[in-house]
């Protein structure tokens, strides 16, 4: 996801912090934490940030991508409400409705989950960000195809394909898109898609990915029993 906050401008300072010296501010290592996957320290960041400043938004925003990062879903969900609460700032909480509906979607609320996804849309067509706009589609029609809606998922994942100008990024949703045909049991267009996804990311260097997207194209050839 995508989880950069526009406040995150502050000046660095030289902190003693768990016994190691940083050259930067507690909300910085949090999120340089955060980026190197260390997320136990990326949580004890995110605890001094907040204590340092009750009311930093990106504070309490980055300790709840931690622990969204390390599964406490409970308080990711009440550090994401508390950032919520603290802005009204648009492009803020564009980011801060969606990893709650990121949140809320592995807590298995999907209604609610859609809400807040559908909260951070609306925010993205005001601001004119056609990433994330893409990105928030294709978590929708993530929620459609787990709701079993598969006409509506497939239509979500078409609109979020239509805005995405980068073609790497395309793979996935073309993944997604065969999968929806999958489910709907017309491996032909599965098949079609799951080509498309592979043909990228060969051409890029991905074959971590393509191996994926080949994975479920051996599955579509045995369901048509066409090996």
């Amino acid at each position: 996801m995508k989880k950069a906050l526009s406040i995150f401008f502050l000046l660095l300072s030289l902190l003693a912090f768990k016994n190691i010296a940083y050259a930067e501010t507690p909300i910085d290592a949090c999120w340089n934490f955060n980026k190197a996957g260390d997320y136990k320290r990326a949580i004890e960041a995110g605890k001094l940030a907040v204590k340092k400043d009750p009311n930093s938004v990106g504070a309490y925003y980055c300790l709840g991508n931690a622990y969204y990062n390390v599964g406490e879903l409970k308080l990711a969900y009440e550090n994401m409400k508390k950032a919520e609460s603290l802005t009204n700032n648009k492009k803020d909480l564009m980011y801060i409705y969606n990893q709650i509906g990121l949140i809320l979607e592995k807590m298995g609320y999907l209604d609610d989950a859609l809400l807040y996804y559908s909260r951070s849309l609306s925010l993205a067509k005001d601001l004119g960000n056609t990433a994330a706009q893409a990105n928030l589609l294709n978590n929708i029609a993530g929620i459609y195809k787990n709701k079993g809606e598969l006409d509506k998922a497939l239509s979500y994942y078409e609109e979020s394909l239509s805005l995405k100008t980068n073609e790497k990024d395309k793979a996935p949703t073309y993944n997604n898109i065969a999968i929806i045909y999958y489910k709907k049991g017309d491996y032909q267009k599965a098949i079609e898609y799951y080509q498309k996804a592979i043909e990228i990311d060969e051409k890029y260097g991905d074959y971590h990915d393509a191996s994926k997207w080949k994975l479920n194209l051996g599955d579509t050839y045995r369901k048509m029993k066409d090996y």
